[in-house]
């Protein structure tokens, strides 16, 4: 299995290289906060460089309606299409004795 480094091996190695590129000859230019964000000499603080124009949005209300409508649709033919199961039935005599069992579809 292969071992993570941790976050202080990480900085530690960081720390390591950017001490070998100065030692090397190599300069650090530090920049103000925010300088890099800058486009076209303003700041966007809409998070992106590039500006877009919106989008457009199309409304589909009628074609919400209609696949509701199917739908309701659909429901109500499956509801209508469904026959009752036979249920047994309990009869009684005269006197409210049970008497025997019969199947119904009603």
């Amino acid at each position: 299995m292969k071992h993570r480094p941790s976050k202080a091996e990480i900085r530690a190695e960081l720390n390591q290289q950017v001490k070998e590129f100065l030692e090397r000859g190599g300069q650090i230019k530090e920049f103000d906060a925010g300088v890099s964000g800058f486009a076209d000499g303003q700041f966007h603080r809409t998070g992106g460089f590039i500006e877009r124009p919106k989008d457009t949005r199309t409304p589909v209300n009628e074609v919400v309606a209609r696949i509701e409508s199917r739908r309701h649709r659909k429901h109500l033919a499956v509801r209508t299409q469904r026959t009752s199961k036979p249920q047994k039935k309990l009869l009684y005599d005269d006197f409210g004795e049970p008497l025997r069992w019969v199947w119904t579809e009603d």
